[in-house]
C-alpha cells in the first residue's frame, strides 16, 4: 500500500540561493544597449530590456521554483502558465537526464519536469542521488498502483504556475536593473 499524502519532490535552498544569485548577477551585470533604458526609451532596444528581464525571471522561477506533486490520479508538474497534470495512465517510465530533468516517456511522447542535480555531479559531490530516487519511484507509481499515494493533491500541494511569479519577478529587475545602472 502507498503512502497516505501526496508525495511532492520542489526545489531546495541550494536551487534557492542559485535563483537568487542570478538575479543578483543579472541586476548587477546587465548591460542595456542605447535606447533600452525607460529613460530614453526606443522600441526596439525597449523590448530587448523587457524581453531580458522577463527570461530572467523565468529562469529564476524555473531554478528555485520547481514542484512536483505525486497524488493518486497522477503527477502533478509545475510549468510556465498552468501546473500540468500526467495522469499514471500516459506514464510508462521516468529517468533522470545528464541535465538534471526529469523526462517522463509514455503514451503521449515525453514531458520535462523538475531540475534535479545531475547524477554526475550527484557522484562527485558524494550526495544521496535524489533525482535518481525520485525517477525510480516515480516509474514504480507509474507502474504499480499499490505505490501510489492514496490521497488526490489540493491545490496547496500542487502549487500555482511560475508565471504568477515569474512576470512581476521581471518587473522588479527591469526597474532594479535601471536603478542600478543609472
Amino acid at each position: 500500500m502507498g503512502p497516505a499524502e501526496p508525495r511532492v519532490w520542489r526545489a531546495g535552498w541550494l536551487a534557492r540561493v542559485a535563483a537568487a544569485g542570478t538575479c543578483l548577477s543579472f541586476v548587477t551585470f546587465v548591460e542595456r544597449p542605447a535606447g533600452g533604458t525607460l529613460a530614453d526609451p526606443q522600441p526596439g532596444t525597449l523590448f530587448f530590456a523587457v524581453w531580458t528581464s522577463l527570461v530572467a525571471g523565468w529562469l529564476c522561477c524555473r531554478v528555485g521554483l520547481w514542484r512536483l506533486a505525486a497524488d493518486r490520479d497522477g503527477v502533478h508538474i509545475r510549468r510556465m502558465w498552468t501546473v500540468t497534470f500526467l495522469p499514471w495512465s500516459k506514464i510508462g517510465r521516468v529517468e533522470l537526464r545528464r541535465d538534471g530533468l526529469l523526462e517522463f516517456s509514455g503514451t503521449t511522447g515525453f514531458l520535462l519536469a523538475g531540475l534535479f542535480v545531475p547524477s554526475w555531479a550527484d557522484r562527485l559531490m558524494g550526495r544521496r542521488r535524489a533525482g535518481d530516487r525520485a525517477a525510480q519511484l516515480l516509474t514504480e507509481m507509474a507502474r504499480s498502483p499499490d505505490t501510489r499515494p492514496q490521497a488526490r493533491a489540493g491545490r496547496a500541494t500542487t502549487g500555482s504556475a511560475f508565471a504568477l511569479r515569474a512576470l512581476p519577478l521581471a518587473g522588479a529587475l527591469l526597474a532594479a536593473a535601471e536603478w542600478v545602472n543609472h
